[in-house]
Formats: C-alpha cells, structure tokens, sequence
C-alpha cells in the first residue's frame, strides 16, 4: 500500500468530488498512473471528466509535481512513487 499526500489546485470540480483540496491517499499501485487511476476509480465519473481526457489519458491542460520541486510530464506518468511523496495535481494557467 502506498501512502502519498496529493494537493489539488486549480481543479474546482476534482476539490469538490474529493471534498478537500489536499488529502492522504492509501493506494495500490506505485506510479503516478497508478494514483490517477485510483482516483478515478475512487472518486467516480466527475473525477474521471475533471482529470482525463476524451481517449482516457490524463489531460494535457494537467500538471503533475512531486515534492514541491519535480514535474512529472506526460511523458514519465510511469514514474515511481515513493511512501510519503507529495504531489500536486494542478491546472496549467497561460497568461502573459
């Protein structure tokens, strides 16, 4: 069982689905994929339509931190956990 404390930010729809904007998650599973499908799974389909796109993939508009200090891209979503991580699942915001 792996134990990560996952910050939402940006994602009003996912907040209020999970209820809070930070929380621990107790999940089988190792990788940043992992968590993402438990959350879907756990959380339902608003879950499922605030996170994921239209093929099931996360969606591009949606990063992904760990600890504060390394972006996960969409392209390492296989990226192990470890116990105790912090990752913020946030909406990328363009402005100038």
């Amino acid at each position: 069982m792996m134990r990560v404390n996952l910050k939402i930010l940006g994602l009003p729809t996912l907040s209020k689905v999970t209820g809070k904007k930070e929380l621990d998650v107790n999940f089988e599973g190792k990788t940043v994929n992992d968590l993402i499908d438990y959350i879907v799974r756990r959380y339902g389909r608003k879950a499922e339509e605030a996170l994921l796109d239209g093929g099931g993939k996360l969606d591009i508009t949606i990063q992904v931190l760990r600890n504060g200090r390394e972006w996960i891209t969409h392209d390492r979503l296989d990226t192990v956990l470890r116990d105790g991580d912090s990752i913020a699942l946030m909406l990328m915001v363009a402005g100038g």
